[in-house]
């Protein structure tokens, strides 16, 4: 915003701004924080999902190979799908699709390719196993361009992995038939051994969906909360600060414009705002008392000056003509509203010395101070033109550093023969 718009708002315009400015910091500050906590409740949502994922995976391979043997099922080639880890693979990719996830059981002893672990379950699958007692691992990464969350569960070797994966000389002949010893690497486990892991892939695109949406509602919810905070403190801005103020403003302005000093404010508050109002209206009647009394004194002043029986003319050292009094106009013929103004070289006679080339500024500052020492006789004229001898009494006064002088005019008395 330019310098000078900032100048011109008012003040309860820039305090609303400062508070926006300052709640709107706050706001974004709020909504970052509640962006990541918003984002680590939703992954710890995602783990506690995957976790029960691949727990239940996990516990279908467990229940489907108790039933099986529970029931007496003997397994052949031909019911290859009731196979355990089999069925509850294909259960988990049935899962995951009704999902949206991926639900699958890795193993780096593969005997279906699409076991085989990916890079990042591989290197899960070697902690699992260089750390015995670790049973899960979580991570968001990227997979095929795409970020995604991964969770990995460990499943240990049972009794029932090891009738298919143990010894193969115990192996069912179905299982020595579809994966011979010499070319499978799945043989050879022992009980409690880490034989593979329950894998669950999530889109992150889905959690942030989440987020977003978790972050909306509490934006929304939030951003009516500063809202309603501005307008609140906008009102009680307006009525504590702005509204006294504004009324000590027009106080002013109306002293201003009528010079009285009769306007006064009433405090409603005792704050800082009631003292300055307290101070105002002391300052009110302060000046008030001075105005009047000056007034007097300026009355008096008037009146001495308007009945003086001497002709009384104030001018600036540029001969400008300040006070003229009732007897001068008389005396010269002009009122005073002609007189006030003109140059004081008008009342003069031609062959008064100020008339010889002199400006009456120059002669003033030469002859001032021996015209204030004696009184004199000069040479004058009315503004008909007639030529008067007056008696004249100078006087040199200071006002806020300026100079103006007095002259007071006497009439000379005729002689007793004339």
């Amino acid at each position: 915003m330019p310098m000078n718009s900032r100048r011109s708002l008012g003040l309860l315009t820039k305090i609303n701004l400062i508070i926006a400015a300052i709640l709107l910091v706050f706001f974004a500050l709020s909504a970052w924080l509640n962006y990541r906590q918003q984002r680590e409740v939703t992954i710890a949502e995602a783990v506690e999902k995957a976790r029960i994922a691949a727990f239940e995976a996990i516990r279908t391979r467990e229940y489907i190979s108790r039933e099986l043997k529970e029931g007496g099922v003997e397994l052949s080639r031909q019911r290859y799908g009731l196979i355990p880890v089999v069925a509850s693979n294909r259960i988990g990719q049935l899962v995951a699709k009704d999902l949206g996830y991926r639900i699958h059981q890795v193993s780096d002893r593969y005997r279906n390719p699409q076991n085989a672990p990916d890079s990042f379950e591989a290197a899960v699958l070697k902690r699992f196993r260089d750390n015995p007692g670790r049973q899960e691992e979580y991570a968001v990464t990227a997979m095929e361009g795409e970020q995604v969350f991964r969770y990995l569960r460990a499943f240990d070797a049972e009794q029932s992995c090891l009738e298919c994966h143990g010894d193969p000389e115990k192996a069912p002949a179905y299982i020595k038939e579809m994966f011979p010893e010499e070319t499978d690497q799945a043989y050879h486990y022992q009980l409690g051994q880490v034989i593979g892991a329950a894998s669950v892939t999530i889109p992150m695109y889905r959690l942030e969906r989440q987020v977003a949406r978790n972050l909306r509602q509490d934006l929304l919810y939030s951003g009516g909360i500063f809202l309603a905070l501005i307008t609140c403190l906008g009102l009680l801005t307006r009525v504590a600060v702005t509204r006294p103020l504004s009324a000590l403003g027009k106080a002013i302005d109306e002293i201003v414009r009528t010079g009285r000093f009769e306007e006064k404010i009433d405090r409603r508050s005792r704050d800082e705002i009631g003292v300055l109002i307290d101070g105002f209206n002391e300052m009110i009647d302060h000046l008030g008392e001075k105005t009047r009394h000056l007034e007097e004194s300026e009355q008096r002043f008037r009146l001495l000056t308007e009945t003086a029986r001497d002709a009384i003319v104030s001018f600036l050292p540029n001969g400008q003509i300040i006070l003229f009094n009732r007897q001068a106009e008389r005396i010269f013929g002009y009122s005073k509203r002609e007189a006030l103004g003109i140059s004081v070289q008008e009342l003069l006679g031609e062959d008064c010395a100020v008339h010889s080339g002199t400006d009456i500024e120059t002669y003033l500052e030469r002859q001032a101070g021996r015209l204030t020492r004696e009184a004199r006789t000069i040479a004058c004229r009315r503004r008909d033109g007639g030529r008067l001898l007056l008696e004249l009494s100078l006087s040199v006064a200071e006002s806020e550093g300026h100079l103006f002088y007095t002259a007071i005019l006497r009439e000379k008395e005729k002689p007793a023969d004339q």
